[in-house]
């Protein structure tokens, strides 16, 4: 996939630069931007699935099963930020002084908005912008999928002083995202070379789950009569979406 040669590269460049254990969530861009977690999480959970396709059957109850491909691995982490200046009195002072100087105090919705903001479709590329988790030896590779904001405390003017963000990314942990399946899918065409230990009924069995599947590979081969193919030959197996 795309972010697999794009992002990994990025990836490579931007975690090259990276000093100290705090985790960070990278924008993969032409200059890497790097948005700092407040502080480390204290738990991630990944997520690994696989899809399966089932062809119904007229004539049994039981539909055939065909793996037809492997899902985006998806991390969920909870990020943490709260305000210095409702944790420290050298917080609140920092402030006050900040504010005399004409400065702006510290506002947790700002790196906050810049998170949120990667679910947004970016006007040159038309989708959002790849990203990458870093933190130890996680590097999770991908997109944000989604991203829960719960602020839950507040000062006297409204002003958000706690909040804790719920982040679900879809894509690869690290060099997962380098691995391809050694097998094709159901769902996509392959050929295999009949042996004198197999048949066009084997193949169709192990291909389609279903040995009467034979006249598939017989159609596509213009094979008129299964017990005349020659050893060696090189049958192709189409997709088990091609045709009924």
């Amino acid at each position: 996939m795309g972010i697999t040669s794009t992002l990994a590269k990025a990836a490579v460049q931007a975690v090259s630069k990276i000093v100290g254990s705090k985790a960070v969530l990278i924008v993969a861009k032409d200059t890497p931007e790097q948005i700092p977690v407040q502080f480390n999480p204290a738990e991630y959970s990944i997520t690994d699935g696989t899809t399966y396709a089932q062809k119904e059957r007229r004539k049994k109850d039981e539909p055939v099963v065909n793996y037809s491909g492997t899902q985006l691995s998806r991390l969920t982490v909870k990020l943490y930020f709260n305000s210095d200046e409702f944790f420290s009195a050298s917080g609140a002072i920092s402030g006050a002084v900040k504010m005399l100087m004409g400065g702006e105090e510290d506002d947790i919705t700002k790196p906050i908005n810049k998170i949120t903001a990667l679910t947004r479709i970016d006007g040159n590329t038309h989708k959002p912008p790849g990203c990458i988790f870093v933190w130890g030896s996680l590097q999770f590779i991908g997109y944000v999928e989604s991203v829960g904001v719960s602020y839950t405390m507040f000062d006297k003017t409204g002003k958000p002083l706690r909040a804790v963000v719920d982040l679900a990314m879809r894509g690869f942990n690290g060099a997962a995202s380098e691995r391809e399946s050694p097998f094709l899918s159901p769902d996509r065409t392959k050929a295999r070379t009949l042996t004198e230990d197999t048949s066009i009924w084997g193949i169709a069995e192990k291909e389609y789950g279903d040995a009467r599947e034979w006249r598939r590979i017989a159609d596509a081969n213009d094979i008129m009569n299964p017990l005349d193919i020659p050893v060696g030959r090189v049958l192709r197996v189409p997709s088990i979406n091609d045709g009924d």
